[in-house]
């Protein structure tokens, strides 16, 4: 039995996600990028983004624990200019993991 009705809806069904051939569940950015919009949270940047694991656990590829940032704001996390981008980044990931709270079923 065909998934699609056509090439057309096949492109489109099979062009994103976890349906997509190269989908790959361990790396994390894709697994960010599915979750998050894929732009700095700090300044916007959109066309250079990295991924910061939050709890600098490299091995957490959870959507909670990644954080979309530039090449700038992902070094200011892990430099002496921390405090210019933490409070932003706390902020960012306490709601998101309140929203994704809200909605998982029980």
């Amino acid at each position: 039995e065909k998934t699609t009705c056509s090439y057309s809806c096949s492109n489109t069904f099979f062009r994103s996600g976890e349906r997509h051939g190269n989908w790959n569940k361990n790396a994390y950015r894709s697994t960010c990028f599915l979750y998050h919009e894929k732009k700095c949270i700090i300044c916007n940047e959109d066309k250079i983004v990295t991924v910061h694991h939050y709890n600098e656990n490299h091995n957490d590829n959870r959507p909670e624990n990644l954080v979309p940032l530039c090449p700038t704001h992902h070094q200011y996390v892990h430099s002496k200019y921390s405090n210019l981008v933490i409070d932003k980044i706390n902020e960012y990931v306490n709601n998101f993991t309140k929203n994704i709270i809200q909605w998982m079923p029980l």
